[in-house]
């Protein structure tokens, strides 16, 4: 990219940031998320800039609108998936004190949606690998490692040492 095509993307940067930061600080609940929101838009400006595409300030509230909509929904997500985990640990895990009930719930809040879904699907609905692999759509090979890489994951959130296993899988 010529030195003249990146002056012109810092030229739109200078005169529009402001702007859309102030649109998304409107829009959203803290200062630092509308940074963010900013940030997430210019990203998108300049790949579509390197595409040769213009980049006028309405397009830029478009996306804008858009990275606000894809965080609120991420937080609706989020708060769905802590309200399921709340119930589901709360019906499943009886016996587990309080202490280690949180513990289980904020690690698998840490997990990625794909990994928590597999350990959910292995450990509270009683599915197989094969049954994983279809409700993920994957590989039974991807399902096992998508679930060893949450198990490692958990070991190491909730401070427990690893369990040795055999070359097949098997816990020795």
């Amino acid at each position: 990219m010529t030195r003249q095509r990146v002056e012109a993307f810092e030229h739109v940067f200078r005169v529009n940031y402001v702007l859309v930061r102030r649109y998304a600080e409107r829009r959203v609940p803290n200062a630092a998320l509308a940074e963010d929101i900013a940030a997430e838009t210019f990203a998108a400006a300049w790949v579509r800039h390197q595409q040769g595409d213009s980049i006028e300030l309405p397009w830029l509230y478009r996306v804008a609108a858009n990275k606000i909509s894809d965080h609120y929904r991420s937080a609706e997500r989020r708060l769905a998936v802590e309200g399921t985990l709340e119930r589901v640990l709360a019906e499943r895990v009886e016996e587990t004190d309080e202490l280690d009930r949180i513990a289980l719930s904020r690690s698998l809040l840490k997990l990625t949606e794909r990994e928590r879904e597999a350990v959910m699907l292995t450990y509270w609905e009683g599915l197989g690998a094969a049954e994983v692999a279809v409700a993920l759509s994957c590989s039974v090979t991807s399902a096992w490692a998508i679930l060893s890489r949450a198990r490692k994951k958990l070991r190491t959130l909730l401070d427990e040492p690893p369990v040795a296993t055999t070359e097949n899988g098997g816990r020795t």
